[in-house]
């Protein structure tokens, strides 16, 4: 696995401060570091390997077997070097091995590590995936709330066209009404000026008055008060006329008394 060296060295970096800060000489923890130094868990879990080998003594184990030059020479040295050698390899053995041991045991540690680490980030992941799909739900919901909202609104809308219509054709019907409310009543003008010249005529005029009178009910009302006064005024005038004929015939009495008087003055002068 190939690492990149600023990687590699902001990860040491951040293992050193946190080494640094603990009280009680531990290791930092891998989800620690990560945190700190940015990176990724599988690039962290790497170097931090390491950066533990280089924290402890390294001892190399000696393992060739002893040349033949040395085993004479030892041989001359007599027992006691070459126990107080095999002592020394012995001892240098038994570092490596705890260097075994303790890098076996800060493999498991690692590990441990790593997995708790990636057990984290699963269960945030899966928290993630909880509200994702609660987001995807109430977005479903408010989804379905705007479609009802839209059609709710194209009802009303459409319930206001109607509205609409309705009132255009009650406007056109009053138009109409009005239009033969102005017929009825030019119709009723014109019978009141014929029930002036023609008795027969006005009492014809009059059914149909009435007749028109019971269709339009109270709309129809005031022409017929004009209509009455009309009569009223028409019996007025015919009495008027009476009265005037009557002093007329007076008048022309008188008249032809005062003309049968006329011959006989006449006559007295001749």
């Amino acid at each position: 696995m190939t690492i990149n060296q600023e990687i590699k060295e902001r990860i040491f970096t951040a293992a050193d401060e946190l080494y640094a800060a603990s009280k009680d000489g531990e290791y930092p923890r891998i989800e620690d570091v990560r945190q700190l130094s940015r990176a990724g868990m599988n690039t962290v879990a790497e170097v931090m390997k390491e950066w533990r080998q280089q924290q402890r003594k390294q001892i190399q184990t000696i393992r060739e077997p002893i040349p033949a030059d040395l085993q004479v020479v030892l041989q001359e040295m007599g027992q006691s070097l070459w126990a107080t050698a095999l002592q020394l390899v012995n001892n240098s053995l038994e570092a490596a091995r705890a260097t075994f041991e303790a890098e076996r045991t800060d493999l498991i540690e690692l590990s441990e590590q790593l997995s708790e680490a990636f057990d984290k980030q699963a269960e945030a992941i899966e928290r993630a995936n909880d509200e994702l799909e609660k987001a995807k739900v109430l977005n479903e919901k408010q989804t379905l709330e705007l479609a009802g909202s839209i059609s709710r609104s194209d009802k009303a809308e459409a319930r206001i066209t109607e509205v609409e219509r309705r009132a255009t054709d009650l406007r056109a019907e009053l138009d109409r009404a009005h239009q033969d409310i102005d017929r009825l009543r030019t119709e009723n003008q014109q019978a009141i000026v014929k029930i002036e010249s023609m008795e027969h005529a006005h009492q014809e005029q009059r059914k149909q008055a009435a007749a028109e009178s019971l269709r339009l009910a109270e709309r129809m009302t005031r022409i017929q008060d004009e209509r009455d006064n009309a009569i009223r005024q028409a019996a007025e005038t015919r009495e008027r006329a009476a009265g005037l004929a009557g002093q007329l015939e007076a008048t022309q009495t008188q008249l032809n008394a005062l003309l049968s008087r006329f011959p006989k003055i006449n006559n007295a002068t001749e």
